[in-house]
């Protein structure tokens, strides 16, 4: 009994001990640190209690102060990169390399994960390895700042790299290649999310509507439960008077007839689609869907295994389940929606991976059990989404930024902005804040700072005087160039007019990288795109100078389709609004302001000249100024013009 007691004892000591010193989840197995002369290695412990941080022959100590935080900082200029093993007292973490550490954030076009990405089978089939790795981060949203932060280290091996960023996967794999130093990717990217989200407050402060913004959002949360009951409420007793119920579920019968679409659309009625899977996955299928605002329940091989209620549907929220028991193979799985209102035509989303296989775009098996024809009132109005408090201002900051603090990186990869088309006017001065904020809090004033403009979507317009956000959204990024340390990857050639994630991240990637190898790694490179140096009035023509044309310009051929979804291969015509000149996307506009599309624009040296018939004085000119627009002016390195509109 004495020895039983004793060795409880022991045991919970050794416990207690191990448990005095934490760390961030960052600071884990497989982790890269940073090749910089100031390396914190920061965690917390029981205040006053004395921390000793061994890596690589150094040996640093600190004392936790009265709130339990303590830090130390590593000079690890001149080291090797190992691996090595980090010792924090008695904790000791494991296959800890030196390099290149990026920081790949913003919202779902780079949270957007490489399997989901073209090149994914061939980084599969010949995987870099260990020297490229990425720390998957668990994304928490906080009203306060919080010192939680969980996820793990992964190589990019054929097991995990279809995990990383799949922009991050092709921005480290370039700068691998090119430097021959390890690299540390931190996927920390959030789909949808806005760009005041992800800084402080103080920062936002510069755009006094934020504030407003936030304010609204967090009265319309706080009313937003009673509202969606009622609606509940509403939705039955409408669906029970218009004799609009729904039937009870049960498999389609023997003679159903089923037709094969890619066109996953229903109204008014009870809709199966059918596909048979084989499945990568044993034990289990996993489902990731995108955004469903509708009822619906899943079979798999004849039984019910998930239902998506209404009162699921109404928070317009993505679907992420798991079915357990369900061996690896061929499976056949089911969806029956349930849709009893009068629209049109409603499209089930179907851009998903199950078990592991991606589905997109791929035809479905459909058969209607019911079609709703009698005439009804009309429906109640759903309420819609629950308010998005989690995106208000410094909300991803503190869950998000605010636990990796300050942990040392060699720069950041930004691609965000779609959710700020809306509010482009505000764009610019919110990035120069988001930058400067982020610098303060990583304690380096001249952090590298690199992003995405934003990649062509949406119809293309014939319409040569529209106004499109999009465009404008660009427009305001290009201004923060400005900012020291920054710079920007053109993305209107890399885009599809349907689909806001384009598959293709290689683009992405290895225009960043370019970026990133000529001004942070002083490589003799090409990495920017022709931009305008001056604008010069000749008569009836403007002469626009560009600079950053490493060698000339070059008027690329112009397809003759663009893509509306590259990975269902679906395209359109592609018409040109300049048919006779050899450049497309300029447009001129004189005192009255009415733009019309050039129909002479051809390159002359490092020049363009550009005029219209229409304009006999023209005083304004713009280029790729629309949401998807039609362009063919590159530099001779293959970069793309970058969009302008001239004052």
């Amino acid at each position: 009994m004495i020895k039983r007691v004793l060795l409880a004892v022991l045991a919970f000591s050794a416990v207690a001990a191990s448990a005095k010193v934490t760390l961030p989840g960052i600071f884990s197995d497989h982790a890269v640190l940073a090749k910089k002369a100031k390396v914190p290695v920061f965690g917390k412990a029981e205040p006053g209690e004395k921390v000793t941080v061994v890596f690589n022959g150094q040996k640093k100590m600190a004392l936790a102060d009265r709130n339990g935080k303590w830090r130390v900082d590593l000079d690890l200029s001149n080291s090797p990169e190992g691996p090595f093993e980090l010792k924090i007292n008695d904790i000791v973490i494991k296959d800890v390399i030196v390099g290149e550490v990026w920081l790949c954030s913003g919202q779902s076009n780079m949270a957007w994960v490489l399997q989901r990405s073209e090149g994914f089978e061939e980084a599969k089939k010949n995987p870099v390895g260990s020297r490229l790795r990425s720390f998957v981060f668990s994304l928490k949203s906080n009203a306060t700042p919080s010192d939680a932060l969980d996820g793990k280290w992964v190589y990019a091996d054929a097991a995990n790299v279809g995990s990383f960023s799949g922009v991050g996967y092709f921005f480290g794999k370039k700068l691998l290649s090119e430097l021959n130093t390890p690299v540390g990717l931190i996927r920390n990217a959030w789909g949808g999310a806005p760009i005041e989200a992800w800084m402080t407050t103080a920062a936002t402060g510069v755009v006094p509507a934020v504030a407003e913004r936030d304010a609204h959002t967090s009265k319309d949360l706080k009313a937003y439960p009673a509202k969606r009951k009622q609606y509940l409420l509403d939705h039955a007793a409408w669906a029970k008077k218009n004799k609009r119920l729904d039937t009870v579920h049960q498999l389609p019968p023997a003679d159903a007839k089923w037709k094969s679409t890619r066109q996953i659309a229903y109204s008014n009625s009870i809709t199966w689609f059918k596909k048979s899977i084989v499945s990568k996955e044993n034990g289990r299928l996993t489902f990731a869907m995108q955004r469903q605002a509708t009822p619906f329940t899943v079979w798999v091989d004849g039984k019910k295994v998930y239902e998506w209620s209404l009162e699921n549907a109404v928070l317009n929220k993505y679907p992420r389940f798991v079915i357990n028991g369900i061996s690896a193979g061929k499976h056949e799985v089911m969806f029956r929606i349930y849709y009893p209102l009068n629209n049109s035509r409603r499209s089930f989303n179907l851009q998903m991976s199950i078990g592991g296989v991606n589905l997109d775009g791929q035809a479905w098996d459909v058969y209607q059990e019911v079609v709703f024809k009698n005439k009804v009132s009309k429906a109640p109005q759903p309420v819609g989404a629950t308010p998005r408090e989690f995106f208000n201002s410094q909300r991803l900051f503190n869950g998000c930024i605010y636990p990796m603090l300050p942990y040392a990186l060699d720069g950041v990869i930004w691609y965000q902005g779609e959710t700020n088309v809306g509010r482009y006017k505000e764009y610019a001065a919110l990035q120069r804040a988001l930058i400067a904020d982020w610098r303060k809090h990583f304690e380096d004033p001249e952090l590298p700072f690199y992003w995405c403009s934003l990649a062509a979507y949406r119809a293309k317009n014939a319409n040569a005087n529209a106004e499109e956000s999009i465009a404008y959204l660009r427009g305001a990024q290009t201004e923060t160039l400005d900012v020291p340390g920054t710079g920007q990857a053109i993305l209107t050639d890399a885009g599809d007019a349907k689909d806001i994630h384009p598959r293709n991240k290689l683009i992405p990637g290895e225009r960043l990288a370019a970026i990133a190898l000529a001004k942070v790694y002083g490589k003799q490179i090409p990495y920017l795109g022709p931009s305008v140096e001056k604008i010069v009035r000749e008569g009836g023509k403007l002469r626009i100078h560009f600079k950053d044309t490493y060698g000339g310009l070059v008027a690329a051929p112009v397809p003759e389709f663009y893509y509306l979804v590259k990975r269902n291969n679906d395209t359109a015509p592609l018409v040109r609004n300049s048919p006779g000149t050899q450049l497309e996307g300029f447009a001129v506009c004189g005192k009255e302001n009415k733009w019309y599309w050039a129909d002479e624009a051809v390159i002359d040296g490092n020049t363009v000249v550009v005029s219209s018939s229409k304009v006999a004085e023209p005083v304004r000119v713009r280029f790729g100024w629309q949401n998807n627009p039609t362009v063919n002016l590159y530099n001779k390195a293959g970069f793309p013009g970058v969009p302008f509109m001239s004052k």
